[in-house]
């Protein structure tokens, strides 16, 4: 699944995102990116169309001994599954815990097993908690991995992942993520006229090793 770096680059400073002061910024040029990365995967994998174009917001980014605050409740009125993948700039970064960014998906209870059950996953009884916590850190992993690789192809450094963890409700002790950055982006996805998935992004100063024109 490629995406085309022209088409993520104009797509970022045109349409709706024309209402976004940052918009030039490389930052907001990732958001874009996974909202594209996860809208793909919906549709390639699950045949899951949105009705309506990803809400992307910067909002604050709640610091708690210098992890990051991963709570769900504040997305969902329900029980949510979480699932967290980092990024890192290499494998000695990795080793250290050293994260430059940090991905987290938030699916609620009440549409998680219809989700799953159209990506194709097998059948998942609603009280099967840790089956059900394994496949949404799985579509987590195939979202970090495609988005990945879409930096890539954007001109960014080839950045390093951790394994995927999984949570219920909130990361009690948060995640890694670089200190330095004070604010990150939300990305909400309407299916069928609610809001099912959202995706917080944070990155902190990437290297490109290539320019796209």
């Amino acid at each position: 699944m490629k995406l085309s770096p022209f088409r993520v680059r104009d797509e970022a400073a045109a349409g709706e995102m024309k209402n976004h002061p940052q918009n030039d910024d490389a930052f907001f040029l990732q958001a874009v990116l996974l909202s594209k990365v996860v809208t793909r995967v919906l549709d390639q994998r699950g045949d899951i169309v949105l009705s309506a174009p990803p809400h992307i917001e910067k909002v604050r980014i709640v610091e708690f001994r210098r992890r990051m605050r991963v709570w769900g409740l504040d997305k969902f009125k329900e029980k949510t599954y979480i699932a967290t993948v980092n990024f890192y700039l290499s494998d000695k970064d990795l080793e250290q815990h050293k994260a430059v960014g940090a991905l987290v998906v938030y699916i609620g209870e009440d549409y998680i097993e219809t989700l799953l059950k159209k990506l194709g996953y097998p059948k998942i009884e609603d009280d099967d908690e840790s089956l059900l916590e394994d496949a949404c850190g799985t579509f987590t992993n195939i979202v970090a991995a495609k988005f990945k690789e879409g930096l890539t192809q954007l001109g960014f450094a080839e950045l390093v992942m951790s394994h995927f963890s999984c949570f219920q409700n909130e990361a009690l002790n948060g995640v890694e993520f670089d200190i330095t950055q004070k604010e990150k982006y939300e990305i909400a996805f309407e299916i069928g006229g609610y809001k099912r998935i959202v995706v917080d992004l944070t990155l902190g100063k990437m290297p490109r090793v290539a320019t796209v024109f």
